[in-house]
């Protein structure tokens, strides 16, 4: 099509005046009648429609240079411009359809569309686009050429849409072709869910498999499918399991499935030392340290026992002792004072006498105290007056120096005279005053020390000061008496312990040169932290130096040194997939190997099997975060949730599910169940429990069991730990009680990959080894553990999930509600869709929640019996010395209502009246007029109440 500007033109300028646009490209010709041509590749944008006053022109650019065509009319110059425009861009289009066909013809040898061949496609297309424009979408052109910018466009940008439709038609195709592979590869076909993990294969795959869902099946499909589409060899297909017992159990599944032996299916620890076997040319030697525990403790103890002969690192183990034994907690923290003691319960702590304390800053006072060679009393009963009343006990100072006749209270209180939050400052401060009052009366001679002075790092020093003026002569202990005393109280040996459980932490953390300093140097309160370093370090190399000695390595060494050795490129991974079960149970250094595998080999391809859910290993270094937090880790990511389970009914899974979901941050999944029941299969049995009725109320479970279960049925008891579960002769009866029933005994840890028809929960108490546990891992050791997770309980919370998940049929939780798990709280409170009447239920149980502690809030009220009668006390005694009176009818427990306590129990009906003044209890007196009511907070000493009243009558 041939386009020429007015004659006029060539008398003003005008430089062409004729223009012809043909396919391949276009031709000037000047006013000259000299031709140019161009090419179309030549052409870098399109011709640009310029209106003038009575001529126009068309623009465009050619080798960085502005051409124009001009003296055109209107309708020549739009014609040209749209003629241009359409040419150019058609010439444009053969190139973008080459370029799709080449994608289209990778896409083909490819298979599944991985983020990395996305990737590389992008860059293909990133450097094809030099050369091929592609118009806006405002720009006009005919549909088919429209389509093939659009489509290029699309993979240009890596459209979300196309990429999932590519990757959807592939599954489906895929789903066809393979129907009967995956039909009969396990005893029931694959589920649709299986069937996609099976295919789908992204550089990085995660498959979240929860309880009963069908992992196992779907590792086994998994890898019959890429052998069966000759994606893979045997050989180039690597199966990893944390156990020696998983390993072996995948491999023979294999074999049994497949009937095929080059499959490489091994523990973590067989891969490393195949890695170390292959580079160094030698099968390494294993230590027995690494495998006998009580071998790896005495090496450590004798270490510990050379290290204290040196003077430097004696003094630094007592100051060790005597400052940091124990995390520091600040009391004024905690939102209850049933929280300060859980802290002082589940850390132990004792002074270097052994004596239990109520707080961390009275162990440093009675540690201190000790050393400076001072004898002193704990809390002893004050003998220069009788304090005792009916109601209340003697007066007991926080120490007793007995050489020097000096009383020692540490008051709890900070520079403004502010107390905890939980602590009535009034009552506080008024209690102080009334001690001051009885020392000043009786001329005892008291000292005071203050948490402020704690807080601002002054408390010993100023301890030191005011003793001194007093005259205390200060004889400090020989550091061998101190080390005999420590010795003889079990410290030195639990120490050593603890010790040895962190040179293997320390070791299974694989850390590079001067990183746990480092990580000592940015953590908050690091001071016990740097002073156990300073005590572990040359253990440590002790350790290390042992290995060398006897050229040998360790299990973690297995790790580390294959890490190394394929990061630098010593060893190159033979495998293109690598497959990892139970994946939620991996630690750091574990997911650096296999990235490292990964990143070692061409178009590696990694499939992670694991529940988020069933998280309960950190104690052993596993990170949660590793899987909820996988695509960060291992990069773009396909994740596959198996969304049905075979194991257990709709009932056990709502109440699961719903109470692991609790914390936000476990992965969302909605699972269904293959067995649908209509009513609650999660039964809460509440019964009174002390001394062997653990016993009896779980015949009365099994017997119940027994009778609408089948012969031989299965049923699991469970508990945190493994010695809250029955006693080998209890077991042992409790099997010919119930003959009909398969039963065994587990802790939820071990019961972590198991299944029976029925669960028996036990050992759900409030308790330090109840449920959730309240047993602080050692603060030394929790910097070496993974980061804990923010949510309260949160790994407790999933092992309370595995426990109810081993279950098919039905789960039953046996619990005393005076003093329950707050999971079982939790449960009610929330009111989750669980069984309550199954059983018959003591009255006590139904009112036990009423029976809160007022004055710690996390204990609770059971009763008690004493010298006069019983009476309802506090769980957490003795930190917590709360206690009330019990109904002095059926003594049964109480509750408020107005001026009154009044008997829980309606038919009984008995009360007692309460001060109108203190809100004390009011108590029947014989006085010299006859009978009368007295308050019981009347003391002849110190702060009283003295109400009185004649009569009161309950109404």
């Amino acid at each position: 099509m041939s386009y020429k500007s007015n004659g006029l033109g060539k008398y003003f300028s005008n430089r062409f005046e004729e223009i012809r646009l043909e396919d391949s490209g276009l031709m000037l010709i000047s006013t000259h009648q000299k031709q140019t041509a161009l090419d179309w590749k030549d052409v870098s944008s399109v011709g640009k429609h310029h209106p003038g006053i009575i001529f126009d022109k068309v623009v465009f650019e050619s080798a960085g240079k502005t051409i124009s065509v001009g003296w055109l009319s209107k309708a020549s110059a739009l014609s040209l411009a749209t003629l241009f425009t359409e040419k150019y861009y058609t010439y444009h289009s053969l190139s973008a359809a080459k370029t799709l066909t080449k994608i289209s013809n990778h896409l083909q040898k490819t298979g599944y569309l991985r983020s990395s061949h996305c990737m590389a496609i992008s860059d293909f297309i990133s450097k094809a686009l030099v050369e091929i424009h592609i118009p806006s979408d405002e720009v006009h052109l005919p549909g088919a050429i429209k389509e093939v910018f659009s489509q290029l466009k699309r993979w240009a940008e890596l459209d979300p849409s196309l990429v999932e439709e590519m990757r959807a038609r592939y599954v489906f195709e895929q789903k066809q072709n393979y129907q009967t592979l995956f039909d009969s590869i396990e005893s029931n076909p694959l589920t649709e869910r299986q069937r996609e993990a099976c295919i789908i294969d992204d550089d990085n795959n995660l498959v979240l498999a929860g309880a009963g869902t069908g992992k196992t099946s779907t590792m086994v499909g998994r890898v019959a499918y890429l052998l069966e589409s000759k994606q893979a060899l045997g050989q180039e297909v690597l199966m990893l399991a944390f156990g020696k017992k998983a390993a072996i159990e995948m491999r023979d599944r294999i074999t049994d499935k497949l009937g095929t032996t080059s499959v490489s299916a091994w523990t973590f620890h067989v891969l490393g030392q195949m890695v170390i076997s292959t580079v160094e040319g030698e099968k390494p030697s294993i230590s027995p340290l690494a495998s006998d525990e009580k071998l790896l403790n005495n090496h450590v103890d004798q270490w510990f026992s050379g290290l204290l002969e040196i003077p430097k690192y004696k003094e630094i183990t007592l100051k060790y002792f005597e400052n940091y034994l124990f995390p520091e907690a600040n009391p004024f923290e905690f939102k209850t004072q049933g929280e300060y003691f859980e802290y002082i319960r589940a850390n132990e702590i004792r002074t270097l006498k052994g004596e239990e304390v109520k707080s961390f800053e009275a162990c440093l006072i009675a540690n201190w105290l000790f050393a400076m060679g001072i004898e002193y009393q704990y809390k002893p009963y004050y003998s220069e007056s009788n304090t005792r009343t009916p109601d209340f006990k003697q007066y007991q100072p926080d120490f007793y120096l007995t050489e020097f006749g000096i009383y020692i209270e540490h008051l709890g209180i900070d520079r403004d005279g502010s107390t905890a939050p939980y602590i009535d400052r009034e009552g506080y401060h008024a209690g102080i005053e009334w001690k001051r009052q009885l020392h000043s009366e009786h001329s005892t001679r008291l000292i005071e020390t203050y948490h402020y002075e704690q807080r601002e790092g002054c408390l010993l020093s100023n301890l030191e000061s005011k003793l001194a003026s007093e005259g205390v002569q200060f004889e400090p202990l020989p550091a061998d008496s101190v080390l005999h005393t420590l010795r003889e109280f079990g410290a030195i040996t639990k120490f050593s312990v603890l010790l040895s459980s962190l040179v293997k932490r320390y070791r299974a953390n694989c850390y590079a040169s001067g990183e746990l300093d480092r990580l000592a140097d940015h953590l908050e309160s690091t001071g016990q932290l740097k002073a156990a370093m300073d005590l572990l370090r040359p253990v440590i190399e002790r350790y290390e130096a042992f290995l060398t000695a006897n050229d040998e390595i360790d299990f973690e060494d297995m790790i580390a040194k294959a890490i190394g050795y394929i990061e630098n490129g010593s060893f190159t991974s033979p495998w293109s997939y690598i497959l990892v079960d139970e994946f939620q149970d991996i630690s750091a250094p574990r997911a650096r190997l296999v990235k490292a595998l990964r990143d070692s080999g061409k178009n590696t391809s990694v499939f992670c099997v694991g529940d988020d859910w069933q998280a309960i290993y950190r104690f052993a270094g596993s990170d949660v975060g590793l899987t909820t937090g996988f695509a960060s880790v291992f990069g773009p990511t396909q994740t596959t949730s198996l969304d049905k389970t075979f194991r257990f009914n709709n009932s056990i899974n709502d109440v699961a599910s719903q109470f692991v979901m609790q914390n936000p941050s476990q992965m969302k999944k909605h699972i269904t169940t293959h067995t649908v029941v209509q009513e609650s299969a999660v039964s809460l049995v509440m019964k009174p429990i002390s001394n062997n009725e653990v016993f009896k109320h779980t015949v009365e479970i099994l017997q119940k069991i027994a009778g609408m279960a089948k012969q031989g049925a299965s049923v699991y008891l469970l508990a945190r730990y493994h010695f809250r579960l029955l006693e080998s002769n209890e077991l042992a009866q409790l099997k010919r009680s119930v003959p009909a029933l398969k039963i065994e005994q587990h802790s939820f840890h071990a019961s972590k990959g198991k299944e029976a028809d029925y669960v028996v929960i036990l050992g759900l108490d409030n308790t330090k080894n109840g449920f959730p546990s309240r047993k602080l891992t050692d603060p030394l050791l929790d910097v070496l553990l993974p980061i804990a997770e923010p949510y309260p309980d949160a790994e407790e919370r999933r092992l309370f999930y595995v426990a109810m998940t081993r279950a098919r049929h039905r789960c039953y939780l046996l619990t005393d509600m005076n003093r329950t798990s707050d999971f079982v709280k939790e449960l009610l409170e929330d009111n989750y869709a669980i069984e309550l009447n199954e059983f018959d239920t003591d009255a006590s149980q139904l009112t036990a929640p009423e029976h809160e502690c007022p004055s710690c809030i996390t204990g609770t009220l059971v009763k008690r019996k004493g010298q006069y009668g019983s009476f309802l006390a506090c769980t957490n005694y003795p930190l917590c010395n709360h206690n009330e009176s019990t109904c002095p009818q059926c003594s049964g427990g109480m509750t408020t209502s107005g001026r009154f306590s009044v008997c829980l129990n309606d038919a009984c009906g008995g009360w007692i009246p309460l001060c109108p003044q203190c809100e004390g209890v009011m108590k029947s007196r014989e006085g010299r007029y006859g009978k009368f009511w007295a308050c019981s907070n009347y003391r002849s000493e110190g702060p009283s109440c003295d109400h009185k009243e004649q009569d009161i009558t309950y109404r």
